[in-house]
This record gives C-alpha cells, structure tokens and sequence, in this order.
C-alpha cells in the first residue's frame, strides 16, 4: 500500500495506523471479556469469530491494485 501514496502521506499514515493499532489493541483487551461471556467462556469460539477478522482481510486484498514494479511517489 505505500506505493499509492507520496512521501509525506506515507509519514502521516504510518504514525496514524501505528497509534490506531494501540488504541484498537486496548479496545480489544477490554472487547475480549465481552467475547467470552457473550460464547460463555468457550475460548475456541471466541478464537474463531476473532479469526475471521484475518480471513476477511486476506480476501479483500485480492481486489487491491497490484503495485509490483512502480516508483514509490515523492
């Protein structure tokens, strides 16, 4: 994905995705009781719901703009 955007954007976004990734992680510490209560403590359940998050993700990906092979802008 940083292919798409120029040098300054790309700055910006590292330090926007890296800090959203730490308030979602803390989201999820706290989310993650709820999960557990809402399966009734099965922990492989809980497991498999939280995997499909991935699975989307790696599915989405395929419609993305191959980006091999292009300069990265400035």
């Amino acid at each position: 994905l940083p292919e798409f955007f120029p040098t300054p954007c790309r700055a910006t976004g590292q330090g926007i995705g890296y800090n959203m990734g730490r308030i979602m992680a803390a989201g999820c510490a706290i989310g993650s009781g709820q999960l557990v209560a809402v399966f009734d403590g099965d922990y492989a359940r809980m497991g498999a719901v939280i995997t499909l998050v991935y699975l989307v993700g790696m599915i989405v990906i395929w419609w993305a703009p191959e980006t091999k092979g292009k300069p990265l802008p400035e």
